[in-house]
């Protein structure tokens, strides 16, 4: 790709939370009439249906495998659907997706859907999955290791290591739930927490505990994307702003811990490991850390979401907790960040966090984020990966394109 070949130009989203009455296909359906209303085209002007597949959904994933979602939406003219499956990662790989497609020719107009509803499963059931789904059931699992384990291993390593302190990794529990609060969509959206709040919940995995873990919940979100050209001729019809992806990078370390890279197996510095993807999309874009305005962190746990705010270069690497601390984060501080709450406070919908995160990034940079928005964003990072902690992506987004 090129800087500022493509662009996002509407999206769409539900309320995040337990709902077992909504379906799978009412969640896809809302959203996606949403996004294309936004846009400001119809469902006739969609080419191409893309999803990312529903974590532990089979019923629902076998459906949208073969085809079923461009007909259950509506889109009538849809000349080719796909579904990504990367795990956390799925809303970067979607991108490059969706890009390839507008690329080839086949159609200039790409819906995106996530649709998520895991109130369909009991609770021991999410857990049991979660529990051995990042770790390998012949030489982790045996041994108690847990995604809940191995990110209190991750936390331990990185206090250690920067000097960080447990409060100042509450006070990402706190910002994400502050952000949180102004997002009608949020799961969490009705009270605030503090430091004392989160550090007096029940241990999960020391230090780790509850209020510093992510909650799953149904939701589901989508948004519009098309070439830069078409997206400035929709434009000058409708008003609608165009959201540019300007620079792009990701890289892979491992599928169980126990392989990891270098890089990442010191967990104490691991933000070397996210740097280098961060990085190429900074280069990619012609920007770097100084011309961001947000910086939209997936982490799922609090101290990930400073390791990551680390990499970004929105503070010198161990520092990002000092800003968390002192409220620099929050709504009306000078580096906002994870503007929607992400898994710890908007909900967290599997393959989805990064989709919801996405579409919050887009809304700021058009002005249509309400009580969060931040004013006069023009650029910003987003980051989203998946797997146990296997890749990480970083995407630099701007509402116009820089020279």
């Amino acid at each position: 790709m090129s800087k500022g070949d493509y662009a996002i130009i509407g999206t769409g989203e539900v309320p995040h939370g337990i709902f077992p009455e909504r379906t799978e296909y009412e969640i896809a359906y809302t959203v996606a009439r949403a996004a294309v209303k936004d846009a400001g085209i119809t469902m006739k002007d969609v080419g191409a249906v893309l999803s990312a597949a529903h974590i532990m959904g089979a019923e629902y994933n076998t459906e949208i495998f073969f085809g079923h979602l461009p007909e259950a939406i509506g889109a009538k003219n849809t000349k080719m659907y796909a579904t990504t499956v990367s795990g956390g990662g799925s809303s970067s790989s979607i991108i490059k997706t969706a890009m390839g497609i507008i690329e080839s020719g086949i159609t200039d107009v790409v819906l995106i859907i996530h649709s998520q509803r895991f109130s369909q499963f009991p609770p021991n059931e999410q857990a049991k999955y979660f529990a051995h789904a990042g770790s390998s059931l012949e030489w982790e699992v045996p041994y108690g290791m847990t995604y809940n384990g191995l990110a209190a291993m991750m936390a331990n390593a990185y206090m250690e290591d920067s000097g960080t302190t447990i409060k100042q990794i509450a006070a990402v529990s706190v910002a994400c739930r502050k952000w949180a609060c102004l997002q009608p969509n949020a799961m969490f959206n009705k009270k605030e927490l503090t430091i004392e709040d989160v550090l007096k919940s029940k241990m999960v995995a020391a230090p780790l505990t509850a209020f510093m873990c992510n909650v799953l919940c149904d939701g589901g979100s989508a948004y519009v994307m098309t070439s830069a050209e078409k997206a400035r001729q929709i434009a000058k019809k409708t008003g609608v702003k165009p959201v540019y992806i300007l620079g792009a990078g990701s890289r892979y370390s491992h599928r169980f811990i126990t392989s990891a890279v270098p890089d990442f197996a010191n967990m104490g510095t691991m933000y070397k490991f996210f740097q280098k993807p961060a990085n190429d999309a900074y280069n990619q874009a012609g920007l770097g850390p100084k011309d961001m305005d947000i910086f939209e962190a997936y982490g799922a746990y609090p101290h990930l979401d400073l390791i990551i705010l680390d990499a970004m270069g929105m503070a010198e690497p161990g520092k990002s907790g000092t800003l968390v601390e002192e409220g620099e984060t929050s709504p009306g501080g000078k580096y906002p960040a994870i503007t929607n709450g992400e898994a710890l406070s908007f909900g967290h919908t599997g393959t989805g966090v990064g989709f919801a995160l996405f579409c919050e990034s887009v809304r700021q940079l058009q002005g249509k984020a309400g009580k969060a928005q931040v004013p006069n964003a023009k650029f910003l990072i987003f980051n989203s990966g998946g797997g146990a902690y296997s890749d990480v992506h970083f995407t630099v987004l701007g509402n116009e394109i820089p020279k």
